[in-house]
């Protein structure tokens, strides 16, 4: 089996003669423009090697898994496998692509080509205080559905197995883990992510510096002990970090340092100190790994901090985000749109019986549009808030919130919070779930 790291979660194998990609994100720009890769990836000079695959796995429908830039230049002929979710959103996404999609069902191996086979799990549930996406990524008030959001894949060729349990939180995916092993005696590879993104603790404006660093620092444990779990359980005689490997981009290059993701460099440290039967493969990006001969096809080479700073200097802070090319909108026109979407907002909160005892404001300059738990809207001043009331307030770029409001089709309110473009402020400072996530549905 021969393992190839392009840019973060998107990794290639060739495995039984046939060549398979993983979850392709390889154009800057993702989330509104936030996430760039360190280093570049020229796709249109690589678009035949790209096209070189006879297959593509898709985990989830997150941009940097599923790149709708990056899919639209990648041939058409190749057919995409994905988890057969109860919504059809990742399936509809890909299919108006121009792709042929195959759904899978869980937990059920199917040779695609000849010697060669794919198990797709479903990794169920959603807990964002697990992962750390405080809006959610689901439904978490449908009653007796499945509520997949991501997925995790096993490939085999009847003689080496490989695991990509890609950024499935441990605790959504461990349940998985036992029929895995009912069905695959040993793994020889494992590739899992090592960080998890979101807005916290970069974003949270309730805390001081100080007291980011030290969350950021926790955080970063938290998903490295996560993806050690993974391999205890698994005990795979290779293991490959990747996912979850990005560059903020623009105005919220600042916010890098701050979200809580290890460098890859420190996670290879954190591992090699770790483990005891699994070796860690180092791959550069656009390096590759085989796993009969245990060679490389170049050396490992550490990120070096002073070229990496250099190039978001030199290449990325001054990128603007894809809001920042509109005009600024005044705030009558987005009270407006937000008194449509209230309308929207309330249904759905009384249809799903969804309750909290705070207040949501969304802050426009020196102005706030107050979402209150009596289910009224107003538009006040900041500057008069009660500081002793209890409210969560989101401040953005008055742009991006005109997009939010206008609907999914300009702007999704979970890929707003992913990129870090919303900043928050919360009293008190504690994580309310039904109040962020109830904004899924504050749109036209």
């Amino acid at each position: 089996m021969i393992i190839k790291l392009y840019r973060s979660a998107t990794v290639g194998i060739e495995v039984g003669g046939k060549k398979i990609l993983f979850d392709p994100w390889l154009t800057d720009g993702v989330y509104l423009g936030a996430w760039s890769h360190y280093p570049y990836f020229d796709l249109d000079s690589n678009l035949s090697e790209i096209n070189s695959y006879d297959a593509i796995y898709i985990s989830h429908i997150h941009p940097d898994h599923c790149s709708q830039e990056t899919l639209k230049k990648i041939n058409k002929d190749i057919p995409i496998y994905i988890h057969e979710y109860h919504t059809k959103f990742l399936k509809f996404k890909i299919e108006r692509l121009g792709f042929k999609v195959f759904e899978l069902s869980h937990g059920k191996k199917n040779e695609i080509f000849k010697g060669v086979n794919i198990n797709i799990f479903a990794a169920d549930n959603c807990d964002p205080e697990l992962c750390y996406k405080l809006l959610g990524c689901a439904d978490f008030n449908a009653k007796n559905e499945s509520q997949q959001i991501d997925s995790l894949v096993v490939v085999d060729d009847g003689q080496e197995v490989l695991v990509n349990v890609n950024d499935c939180p441990y605790e959504l995916a461990q349940s998985t883990i036992p029929n895995i092993l009912k069905q695959y005696e040993k793994i020889d590879v494992l590739m899992s992510g090592y960080g998890g993104a979101g807005c916290y603790p970069q974003c949270f404006e309730n805390l001081n510096l100080e007291q980011k660093v030290a969350s950021a620092k926790k955080k970063e444990e938290q998903f490295l002990n996560q993806a050690l779990n993974f391999i205890k359980d698994l005990n795979p005689k290779f293991f490959l970090p990747c996912a979850g490997t990005y560059t903020l981009t623009g105005k919220l290059s600042k916010l890098q340092n701050l979200r809580g993701v290890p460098s890859i460099d420190d996670a290879y440290i954190f591992f090699d100190k770790f483990l005891k039967t699994s070796k860690t493969i180092k791959l550069n990006p656009d390096a590759s790994f085989d796993t009969t001969s245990k060679q490389y096809d170049e050396e490992y080479r550490p990120t070096n901090i002073k070229d990496y700073n250099n190039y978001i200097i030199t290449n990325l802070i001054n990128k603007k985000l894809d809001y920042e090319n509109c005009e600024k909108p005044e705030i009558d026109e987005i009270y407006d749109y937000a008194v449509n979407a209230h309308k929207k907002f309330i249904e759905k909160k009384l249809l799903n019986n969804i309750e909290y005892d705070l207040d949501i404001i969304l802050k426009v300059d020196k102005k706030g549009i107050n979402l209150s738990k009596n289910n009224k809207i107003d538009l006040i001043n900041i500057n008069n808030i009660n500081l002793d009331s209890k409210y969560i307030l989101f401040d953005m770029d008055s742009r991006l919130l005109k997009w939010l409001l206008m609907g999914p089709r300009f702007a999704h309110w979970n890929n707003a919070e992913i990129g870090s473009h919303i900043k928050y402020y919360r009293n008190p400072d504690k994580y309310e779930r039904n109040a962020h996530s109830s904004l899924w549905y504050m749109h036209d």
